[in-house]
């Protein structure tokens, strides 16, 4: 039988779901009430999948050959690297677009307005993570799709590969777990250290790297976890209005 790249994009999430399930309810960091939140979350992924799936199709047919003419000739050696260059590339390529795209959405009202639903999480846990507006998921695409696919002309099977990367540092960042990496913190996120930046407190606007920690580590944005204490209220710090669901699940 002949596997699509969709299919090993299933398997990457299933596979996901069962180890980082089976890790929160074996080592959880905190306490949480899974049932709470489960509506809204369940309704939060199916319209993030939904979203992720247009933006993906609008950005793969409309920049299919929209490489500048002045970066063909870095692009061309780009292109000619290995299949793990290529990704690991793309990876920190997009991390830096989408951080500073994170800040802008800290530091402008019309910007906060796609992220405050993703802010809404009061319980951190693997499923939360996929709490996203409509336009917060139209905005990460597009470097999302179009540096891997347009730019560094990854084939499907390396986009495949980025995009399993992409699911299980979407599940890692906000995994209930607490998880020490050693040196590696000097260069990738944690639960702790993204737990941080869902913080109600004034670290809101801290630690905005979603794959790397060196771009906060750069830029001042860096709050160091172990300097936290451990319990700290997450959220928007008001609860959230039901007449304001639609609104804020459009991100406008």
């Amino acid at each position: 039988m002949h596997l699509t790249v969709g299919d090993y994009e299933i398997a990457a999430f299933f596979g996901c779901v069962l180890v980082f399930d089976l890790c929160e309810r074996l080592w959880p960091a905190h306490p949480v009430d899974r049932l709470r939140d489960l509506k809204l979350d369940i309704l939060s992924f199916a319209f993030a999948l939904l979203v992720n799936r247009l933006c993906n199709f609008i950005f793969r047919g409309l920049a299919a050959h929209a490489t500048p003419d002045f970066l063909a000739g870095p692009l061309r050696q780009l292109q000619s690297l290995p299949s793990f260059c290529k990704i690991l590339v793309a990876l920190f390529i997009v991390d830096f677009v989408i951080y500073w795209i994170h800040r802008a959405q800290h530091n402008f009202d019309l910007l906060w307005r796609t992220h405050a639903w993703h802010h809404s999480i009061e319980q951190m846990y693997w499923f939360a993570g996929f709490r996203t507006s409509f336009f917060h998921s139209f905005i990460y695409n597009i470097p999302q799709v179009i540096i891997p696919v347009t730019l560094l002309h990854l084939s499907p099977a390396e986009a495949a590969i980025g995009y399993s990367l992409g699911l299980l540092i979407q599940f890692w960042e906000h995994t209930n777990l607490d998880i020490k990496v050693g040196p590696l913190k000097w260069l990738i996120i944690t639960p702790a250290y993204h737990r941080i930046h869902h913080s109600a407190t004034v670290h809101r606007g801290m630690n905005l790297g979603t794959t790397f920690s060196v771009w906060d580590r750069m830029f001042g944005t860096y709050v160091d976890p172990d300097a936290v204490p451990e319990t700290f209220p997450m959220g928007l710090g008001e609860p959230v209005e039901t007449k304001k669901l639609p609104r804020m699940l459009l991100g406008v």
